[in-house]
């Protein structure tokens, strides 16, 4: 429920007014807050309130929020133009959005995301519990890029507490809120290098050399390493099929000492199996990254008591491997700084590493290095790259996390329920974070890769495969580069070659057919190939260099990746020459190739591009914002509704409503006053068995 709230009322005194471009949103002294809202979802509570003492973070003022959820959900919001009375604020001429807090309870973690009326900007973590107050400083690129959100009109702070469990409790504080300019002087991010922007360019299709040496698990059983997981057989098998990257985890600060000065034992197995490795790169010409996987826990309370343990493990790391071959051989200095760590903190970390390596390795090698959140697109959204030119920033993906991850048995809580991809919004959401990801990789100049990717064998075989023609679009739309995470493990993982042997015949068509693999490449130089969709049309189009005055190119068509309809011929011309083609006779999921075949007979494939181009009825909803209910409408005279169901930013199934062939409707009424303010989606199945969504907004 919105609480009407001005704080003037609150003070006794007139709050001042501001212009559009103050840079104190709310500190004792000033504030921009007009009103104030708080929820917790159905069965919980709620109470937002400016409090005195409790140790605020400066002056004597700060706000307090306790609640208590049993649906996943608390949160508030800070409002800034008494309620759409007043102009919207400008936070365009700052870089950063700084903000204070302390509190939350184990397992939760702390959002914030900005908001112009029925336009969101993106959800950031803030941080995790901590009982001291942290200061965090968020990129407003990372809260804007990618969404409808313009930061030269912001009305309303939103603040979510995240939880891990549906049912929690707790008090967050919050204080000194306000716009800064951040990144100059010493610390202030550098764009990349021409050296690693190349590296980063030619890094392409990659697979993560999983559950060997990082299996931590197995120590305690005196099994660690599995050394013939990976062979030179298997390596030749992954190489073979068209990996050109791997990126090899190791466990490498649980291979040393406990305390200082850490030294590590170079004469454990582990470390001739990564010498191995660093052989069949030579051998096979594969680029290999060496990462520091799994290490030891980073929090915001021990972050500076870690910092000396990795500088000393990179040093012998180093020391070790620093004078390799810098274009083949790169390295990670950790892997997936968690939610108990903020950004800020974790780039402290990061940086200190990366000198130490600066300093003892022979030659400069590029860096790759991810945000906090388990590496999540997000994370990295909201980390300011460091200054460093030769750093490869890295993201994983694994959403959504309750498809990826259904059926395993490690997951907690384990064997997470069966569930389809996609559902409605979700193909959507990963095109606005891989968009997000570009802008911000193109804002700061410097390269991004998607370093882990990965969906469960449990789940139902249409799903997997509908997931992974996303994603590799959606990368291959954007450019990344990309290392799936365990391609040979059968069950209570991800992998697609079955029974763990690699081989074309092994391999999942559509998992092969969406990664590129087991392709000839072109003849010619294919310098793009992309795709774009109209309703129920694709659009083609690349761009090539070629000297062979014979070839010609094929256009391509399949609907399941092993039966393919040449549906056009041209002739590829001398030097560099853009082309175009257009299906329009597509279909969802179509698969489309170019196929190059010059005079002698050679010939050459391009990797796949997926489309998602058909035609989608029109659907509508009024109003929207929605407060008590929405009517959507569907705008399609052929078809009916049939079925309508309401989905929250999270996924989850909140309402379903059926019709029988008596009720058929083309426009139908839905109850959203019992959802907290905030972002939703409406899907609807039709008559003919096709479906379209909208995404709604329910505010108070």
């Amino acid at each position: 429920m919105r609480i009407k709230q001005f704080l003037a009322s609150l003070l006794g005194c007139t709050a001042p007014i501001f212009l559009a471009a103050q840079p104190v949103i709310y500190n004792d002294n000033a504030t921009l807050i007009t009103g104030i809202w708080q929820s917790a979802g159905d069965g919980g509570s709620a109470t937002l309130a400016e409090v005195t003492g409790q140790t605020p973070y400066e002056g004597l003022r700060h706000y307090r929020f306790d609640y208590a959820f049993s649906q996943w959900w608390a949160g508030l919001g800070l409002n800034m133009d008494n309620w759409g009375a007043a102009p919207a604020r400008d936070f365009s001429g700052y870089t950063h959005l700084r903000i204070a807090y302390r509190g939350l309870s184990a397992g939760q973690s702390l959002s914030i995301r900005l908001r112009n009326g029925a336009d969101y900007g993106n959800a950031i973590i803030i941080g995790g519990q901590t009982s001291n107050y942290t200061v965090v400083e968020l990129s407003l690129i990372a809260l804007t890029v990618g969404s409808p959100l313009s930061p030269d009109a912001v009305r309303e702070i939103n603040l979510s507490i995240e939880s891990s469990v549906m049912n929690g409790n707790g008090t967050v504080f919050f204080d000194a809120i306000e716009l800064v300019n951040s990144g100059g002087g010493p610390d202030a991010p550098a764009p990349a290098s021409a050296t690693t922007l190349a590296r980063a360019a030619a890094l392409g299709a990659g697979v993560n050399t999983s559950n060997w040496l990082e299996a931590y698990w197995l120590l305690p059983f005196n099994a660690y390493p599995e050394v013939n997981r990976y062979n030179r057989a298997r390596v030749q098998a992954l190489r073979d099929a068209g990996f050109i990257t791997f990126r090899l985890p190791v466990i490498f600060e649980r291979l040393g000492s406990d305390s200082p000065p850490y030294t590590l034992n170079f004469n454990h197995i582990a470390f001739s199996l990564v010498d191995s490795m660093i052989q069949w790169a030579a051998e096979m010409e594969f680029t290999l990254i060496i990462d520091n996987h799994h290490g030891l826990p980073l929090t915001n309370a021990n972050y500076l008591g870690e910092i000396p343990r990795l500088q000393a493990v990179w040093q012998q790391l180093a020391q070790r491997y620093g004078q390799l071959d810098p274009n083949r051989y790169l390295f990670e200095i950790y892997n997936e700084p968690d939610n108990q760590i903020s950004n800020a903190n974790w780039r402290t970390v990061a940086t200190s590493v990366l000198q130490t390596i600066r300093q003892y390795e022979s030659v400069t090698h590029s860096v790759l290095i991810g945000g906090t959140n388990w590496n999540s697109g997000p994370g990295l959204l909201s980390f300011t790259p460091l200054n460093d030119p030769d750093v490869i920033y890295s993201f994983h993906y694994y959403e959504p996390y309750f498809f990826t991850h259904q059926g395993m048995s490690w997951t907690s809580p384990p064997y997470l329920a069966p569930r389809t991809y996609p559902l409605p919004g979700e193909t959507d959401a990963l095109l606005q974070l891989m968009s997000g990801l570009q802008d911000w990789s193109e804002q700061y100049q410097v390269p991004v890769n998607m370093g882990e990717f990965g969906c469960a064998t449990s789940a139902d075989a249409m799903s997997r495969c509908n997931w992974v023609a996303a994603v590799m679009n959606a990368v291959n739309t954007y450019g990344f580069s990309y290392f799936y995470w365990d391609a040979i493990s059968p069950t209570d993982a991800f992998g697609f070659f079955n029974n763990g042997v690699v081989s074309l015949a092994t391999g999942i068509p559509c998992f092969i057919n969406a990664l590129g693999l087991y392709m000839t490449p072109l003849a010619v130089e294919l310098l793009n190939f992309d795709l774009q969709c109209e309703p129920g049309v694709t659009h083609l189009y690349w761009t090539a260099y070629s000297d062979d005055p014979a070839s010609r190119f094929e256009v391509q068509r399949s609907f399941d990746g092993t039966k393919w309809t040449v549906l056009h011929t041209m002739p590829a011309e001398q030097g560099r020459h853009s082309y175009s083609f257009t299906d329009e006779n597509t279909a969802p999921n179509a698969l489309y190739r170019l196929h190059n075949i010059s005079l002698d007979g050679d010939s050459g494939f391009s990797p796949l591009r997926i489309s998602t181009c058909e035609h989608t009825p029109v659907l509508s909803a009024f109003p929207n914002p929605a407060n008590e209910t929405v009517r959507l409408r569907l705008d399609d005279a052929k078809r009916r509704i049939a079925q309508v169901r309401l989905f929250d930013a999270g996924g989850r199934l909140l309402q379903q409503q059926h019709f029988g062939l008596d009720a058929l409707a083309d426009q139908v009424e839905i109850a959203v006053g019992a959802y907290p303010p905030g972002a939703y989606i409406l899907s609807a199945f039709f008559t003919d068995g096709a479906f379209g969504y909208i995404k709604i907004v329910v505010e108070r």
